[in-house]
């Protein structure tokens, strides 16, 4: 199961997004996610179900604690996202969660017009 991780600054638009997740989907060498995984103190916010839209997947909206639990397992570290949101990932953490026990990354985080975005492969 392939699971695209989101994250995004308020400003943020869909199409933007969508040309990030495509690329990074394409980089990875893996097909459409299943899941749009994406944090859920964000949930107000319509970006990651345009994109789910678009690419015919789900959204799984992933728990402040699930993202903490995930933090080791991720590749980077911003000081900047630690500082507004309480975790250093927040794109490889929600990719990683959603996808699932003994998952990994196929992508690290990528970003592009203030969206973030990695790809996880789970069971």
């Amino acid at each position: 199961m392939i699971v695209v991780g989101l994250g995004w600054q308020k400003a943020a638009l869909a199409s933007n997004a969508l040309e990030l997740v495509v690329g990074s989907l394409e980089k990875a060498g893996v097909p459409v996610p299943a899941y749009i995984a994406a944090p859920d103190f964000k949930k107000e916010d319509i970006l990651p179900q345009a994109v789910a839209e678009m690419l015919g997947a789900e959204v799984l909206w992933i728990n402040p604690l699930a993202l903490r639990q995930m933090q080791a397992c991720c590749q980077t570290f911003s000081t900047t996202v630690i500082q507004h949101v309480g975790v250093a990932s927040v794109a490889e953490a929600c990719a990683l969660a959603g996808a699932g026990q003994g998952s990994f990354l196929r992508l690290p985080r990528q970003a592009f017009c203030g969206v973030t975005c990695a790809v996880a492969e789970g069971d």
